[in-house]
């Protein structure tokens, strides 16, 4: 039988599991769109890491990091759900959704109001997980020069 855990990240072979998750997501979604995500301040983001991110979450199946999330803040009482990664060997055990829910949860915590998220259109399986969740379309909220799908869920 499978063990799956979902805990926050804050030891630092965890924050390490975390970046190196978050470097897979970013060389698969960089692959996938055919382009670079630099303008979301990748460099910076990964030289501070984890500091720009008020708590991460770890995924891991029997033992070995699978998944991750994190909770950044963006302005006020509105934070932002990015990187949201499940590796393709752990797929099919709602690692994404479970993911998202610590992360919202998470949001609730630190007292924020409103969680924002960007995803490519073609992302079939994460956008179902979004508006399962209840996040709703809403207007470009950042300057990104990608068809972007923006989404929000008011906590």
């Amino acid at each position: 039988m499978d063990v799956m855990t979902i805990r926050l990240a804050t030891r630092p072979d965890d924050i390490a599991a975390v970046k190196s998750l978050f470097t897979d997501y970013l060389r698969f979604i960089e692959d996938y769109l055919g382009q670079s995500l630099s303008f979301q301040g990748t460099e910076r983001e990964f030289a501070d890491f984890p500091h720009t991110y008020d708590a991460l979450w770890l995924a891991e199946l029997n033992g070995k990091p699978v998944g991750a999330v994190g909770l950044k803040p963006f302005a006020d009482q509105t934070a932002e759900l990015k990187r949201l990664w499940v590796s393709p060997d752990a797929r099919g055990h709602a690692f994404g959704q479970r993911l998202c829910k610590a992360c919202i949860a998470g949001a609730r915590a630190h007292r924020y109001t409103r969680l924002l998220l960007d995803t490519d259109r073609g992302l079939n399986h994460a956008n179902a997980i979004y508006e399962a969740l209840g996040f709703s379309d809403v207007p470009r909220y950042y300057d990104n020069p990608m068809d972007s799908r923006f989404m929000a869920l008011d906590l």
